[in-house]
């Protein structure tokens, strides 16, 4: 019986051990690996987006369970800007040319477009404004309060600017902000990306926090 119980405590011990030693290597690597270096903010912790029913550009309904089990590109504007809508989208444009020649099918990200402007873009106006860019950008447009209440979750600045010429409906233009917000496979906010954006440097930075997840 002695035998046999010291036997058991050996093995008993042996396995603390291993268990111990996985756990601290686990653990040590997690806490010693560095966030990536990227033109932006990186979030260790990522943030909860709220819940949201907007409608896209193809006339389906888009909520948060759209952004889950890939990655997206979340940029807000209008169809009415005059520079850093199309500038950003086109980079968006070869930004995808070139993660298609470096990552799986699998890893590529989706680029949704979201209104800051519900009151002059139309589901047809976006998209016919987005497929000028790529076919397969995702364009989407909620109430105005819906789209205000996201815009302030995510800390968006979206403000309307009259145009001093009278006499015309509609006419004024809109600041925002202009970061990329990049949302991970859980439906959750992993980055910001800073303006100006270029394909080359979110393709990069793309990268990087790929091989951080």
């Amino acid at each position: 019986m002695r035998s046999i119980s010291s036997k058991y405590c050996r093995w008993t011990l042996f396995l603390c051990v291993l268990i111990a030693s996985v756990s601290g290597a686990y653990f040590y690597r997690h806490a010693t690996i560095a966030p990536p270096k990227i033109d932006g903010v990186y979030l260790s912790v990522p943030s909860d987006i709220p819940d949201f029913h907007f409608t896209d550009n193809k006339n389906h309904t888009f909520s948060k369970e759209n952004l889950k089990n890939h990655w997206t590109f979340l940029f807000f504007g209008f169809t009415n800007c005059g520079f850093v809508c199309p500038s950003t989208l086109t980079e968006l444009n070869k930004m995808m040319g070139l993660l298609e020649k470096k990552i799986s099918a699998s890893e590529m990200p989706q680029i949704v477009f979201i209104s800051v402007d519900p009151e002059r873009d139309t589901i047809s106006r976006l998209n016919s404004y987005l497929t000028a860019f790529n076919p397969q950008f995702i364009g989407l447009r909620g109430k105005e309060s819906d789209t205000e209440a996201l815009e302030k979750e995510l800390h968006i600045v979206a403000a309307k600017m009259e145009s001093s010429q009278t006499g015309k409906k509609k006419n004024y233009t809109i600041d925002h902000t202009a970061e990329i917000l990049l949302v991970n496979p859980d439906g959750k906010l992993q980055a910001y990306l800073s303006y100006p954006h270029t394909a080359s440097q979110m393709a990069d930075d793309y990268k990087k926090i790929l091989g951080a997840a």
